[in-house]
């Protein structure tokens, strides 16, 4: 049986409306660069804007995607070794592989071309070695963003130890993976700690096959929440920076966060959009192209005009900057779809729309 045949019909919707918006996320979370490449100044309101949309709204995008992925991964997990092979292999075809060619690519512009504008040049490659830009050891990769995959390719890896945990201590395994990701300093470590609360996390509701609608009558507390999370870490960020405290209000305004989203998608004009639903199936393609796109389009601007100041054109040039990162991604899965398929497969790792 599918995994999808296990979820359903409504959720397996939000999962997919799900899968664009974020995406979207994504593209807004890294929009905020136009600004630091032409920006001399940032004003206060544009800064107060940033701050709650870009560093948190947006950012919600992470959690979320570890959640989804723990959660789809675990209701179908068989504890085999022959099942851990047949994982790796799948795993390997659909997520590393993928990383792996568009850092290539990326690599091969910094080669060819001396730089990838605003996101790596020939001196950091030669620094640090080709191997660490492809791979992303103890660094961002060569398109930063794919941390990401990177990061979810280990807990797959890893998905064995998750198991164990979820067997024998499975409600305080999501507060050791918690204290984790809240005490034990991120430094040094080669992936993101707070990827393995919520994949976890979202594994367990798996396992216990959770009602995944079940707070529903309540949305309206899990929002209020998630909007006092967000004012709080704002507030703190505007008024007084980073200070040491700062990562305990930002990671709660993440759980939170992603509470709240999820259950705004129980309401019909978010979790039932055609829009985003139509969009779902090339929504991972987007994700893997978006950079270097946003970046040359960044880069692009000084030949066509000068965001350097204001509020609204701040606003309006991140906007733009979204809109058409998405548009001309999203024409090139269209584009690969209708006359090259088999490029769009090889290059998602052989998914289907």
């Amino acid at each position: 049986m599918s995994t999808r045949a296990l979820v359903p019909p409504d959720i397996s919707k939000r999962f997919d409306v799900l899968r664009t918006l974020l995406v979207v996320f994504v593209i807004g979370v890294h929009a905020e660069k136009g600004l630091q490449a032409y920006f001399t100044e940032i004003p206060d309101a544009l800064r107060a804007v940033c701050i709650v949309i870009n560093h948190n709204i947006f950012r919600l995008c992470v959690p979320v995607f570890f959640g989804i992925s723990g959660y789809l991964f675990y209701l179908t997990y068989k504890p085999t070794l022959a099942a851990y092979g047949k994982m790796v292999v799948k795993k390997t075809r659909t997520i590393l592989f993928p990383y792996l060619l568009f850092n290539a690519v990326t690599i091969a512009l910094i080669l060819i071309f001396n730089k990838a504008p605003y996101m790596g040049d020939i001196h950091g490659l030669r620094a640090d070695g080709i191997l660490k830009y492809l791979l992303g050891v103890y660094r961002f990769p060569a398109v930063y963003p794919l941390w990401f995959l990177r990061d979810l390719y280990v807990y797959f890896l890893l998905a064995p130890a998750f198991y164990v945990v979820s067997e024998e201590i499975p409600r305080l395994g999501v507060l050791v993976f918690w204290a984790l990701w809240m005490f034990v300093p991120q430094e040094g470590l080669a992936v993101e700690l707070s990827g393995a609360f919520f994949f976890y996390t979202g594994g367990l509701l798996a396992r216990a096959r959770a009602d995944l609608d079940a707070a529903r009558p309540y949305a309206w507390l899990g929002i209020a929440l998630g909007v006092a999370a967000l004012g709080a870490v704002s507030w703190v960020e505007y008024f007084q920076g980073y200070p040491p405290y700062y990562h305990l209000f930002y990671r709660h305004d993440m759980i939170f966060g992603t509470l709240a989203l999820w259950l705004l998608t129980g309401y019909p004009w978010l979790g039932r959009s055609k829009f985003l639903l139509g969009l779902s199936g090339i929504s991972f393609f987007v994700y893997l192209t978006h950079e270097p796109v946003l970046s040359y389009l960044i880069y692009a601007t000084r030949y066509l005009f000068h965001p350097t100041s204001g509020t609204w054109v701040g606003i309006g040039y991140m906007a733009l900057l979204m809109a058409a990162t998405f548009a001309l991604c999203t024409w090139l899965a269209m584009l690969l779809l209708r006359f090259a398929p088999a490029v769009f497969a090889a290059a998602t790792g052989s998914r289907q729309r």
